[in-house]
């Protein structure tokens, strides 16, 4: 099995694979969710860090992807991938004394989300525009629209493109 980065999957990586497919799609997984961000808030760690020592603690001696023959730059893999974003709404605004700071610590608290995808945060005077990853799973949609800054609730909503059709001459 090949992963979309052109990474060989051994037959153990596919088991893998489709056993951690399986507690995903079949297992609640909110509290676990609740202390790996609890977590990497105070620890100062991402997401994908926790993620990768659990598979550590999992499967400490293997190498999940066989990539022997080549090694990978991950600052040049970085600066080539695009991530396709989306722009959310959010009902804070600078009248209600918020910083682009305040909203992306609560962007990355709440949802998990690396701070270098946090795509642009427009502050107006009554809302925000900010964009996100693409892709963003329901449970973590609802924790954001929970969410609060400066006692307001963030209620973010999808902004649909305002993409215009060209002119026919």
């Amino acid at each position: 099995m090949q992963t979309k980065d052109g990474y060989e999957l051994g037959i153990d990586d596919a088991e893998l694979a489709e056993h951690l497919q399986q507690i995903i799609n079949q297992q609640p997984l909110n509290e676990q969710r609740a202390l790996i961000k609890v977590l990497s808030a105070q620890l100062g760690f991402s997401v994908l860090d926790f993620a990768a020592a659990l598979l550590f603690v999992y499967k400490p001696d293997a190498d999940t992807l066989n990539n022997s023959a080549q090694t990978v730059n991950t600052n040049n893999l970085r600066s080539r991938t695009t991530f396709r974003s989306v722009r959310y709404r959010l009902d804070v605004g600078s009248q209600h004394n918020v910083c682009k700071e305040q909203i992306q610590a609560v962007l990355i608290e709440e949802s998990g989300v690396d701070k270098k995808r946090i795509g642009r945060i427009d502050i107006r005077h009554n809302y925000t525009l900010v964009e996100l990853p693409d892709g963003m799973p329901a449970d973590i949609f609802q924790l954001l629209s929970e969410a609060t800054v400066a006692d307001r609730k963030l209620a973010l909503k999808r902004v649909k493109s305002n993409r215009r059709r060209p002119r026919e001459a």
